[in-house]
């Protein structure tokens, strides 16, 4: 085994024992902070090998493994506003007011993550599936669910995808909830809102406060065949595998 694959190996334990990352958001819990530096030690590791950042290694599917923060925060939706809101504090903070909103009581909890990246057509697909009263009883008392299960995919596109100096930069265009397999539609919600593309662009536009149209942009730090690792404007961390199923597909093809 390799320098580099010994070190990916344990990048992938940390990323699984932590939750992808969820268990050292010190918001939650300021626990297990000495598993925080040892990944930032094996990402420096890893970035001391420098490999080649192309067009082609990058485009494709990739599934979001760790995050250094909130997991939603790697879709180019949340970036733009991070962008937008051009300072570090302000960031974080709304970020941990979303989450609070979104995720108190553990009613909404996120699943698998995902991204698409082509650069044919010049476009960035990310996915994240979010998950509603995945478990809903009364403690002690019962011992049955008291609310079904719902959820759904939140699709988000961006376009004019361009590499420059291992930076992707795209402009956010439109988003989307649709259906997971496996999950119910939340009722009423999704006769009228779901399944339909919404102009997050044309509508940023349109508010006062926005001088500029909705854009992101984030750094390659790492990137090989089976791994790929990013940095946002202010440091955070993300690092995706490409999924398990499509290199299944590929070695039976």
């Amino acid at each position: 085994m390799t320098d580099i694959e010994v070190i990916k190996k344990k990048i992938y334990q940390l990323a699984a024992i932590t939750d992808r990352g969820q268990r050292l958001n010190k918001f939650i819990a300021p626990m297990y902070q000495e598993k925080l530096k040892e990944m930032e030690d094996l990402i420096d590791s890893l970035k001391s090998f420098n490999t080649e950042v192309s067009e082609e290694k990058l485009s494709g599917e990739w599934e979001l493994i760790y995050s250094t923060v909130e997991l939603f925060r790697s879709s180019p939706f949340f970036l733009a506003i991070e962008k937008a809101l051009n300072n570090e504090f302000k960031s974080n903070l709304f970020f941990k007011l979303h989450q609070l909103q979104v995720g108190s009581f553990g009613l909404s909890t996120i699943g698998r993550i995902a991204q698409n990246i082509d650069f044919e057509k010049k476009e960035f697909i990310s996915t994240f599936d979010t998950i509603i009263f995945g478990l809903t009883t009364i403690p002690i008392f019962g011992w049955f669910k008291l609310l079904p299960t719902f959820g759904g995919r939140v699709i988000t596109m961006a376009d004019e995808l361009n590499l420059t100096d291992n930076i992707l930069q795209m402009n956010l265009r439109k988003t989307k909830v649709s259906k997971v397999e496996g999950l119910n539609k939340i009722p009423i919600f999704s006769k009228l809102l779901m399944d339909r593309w919404y102009p997050v662009k044309e509508v940023w536009e349109k508010l006062p406060w926005n001088q500029e149209i909705p854009s992101c942009e984030i750094y390659v730090i790492y990137l090989d065949e089976e791994i790929r690792i990013m940095k946002d404007l202010y440091g955070s961390i993300f690092v995706y595998l490409r999924p398990t199923i499509s290199l299944l597909k590929e070695n039976l093809n």
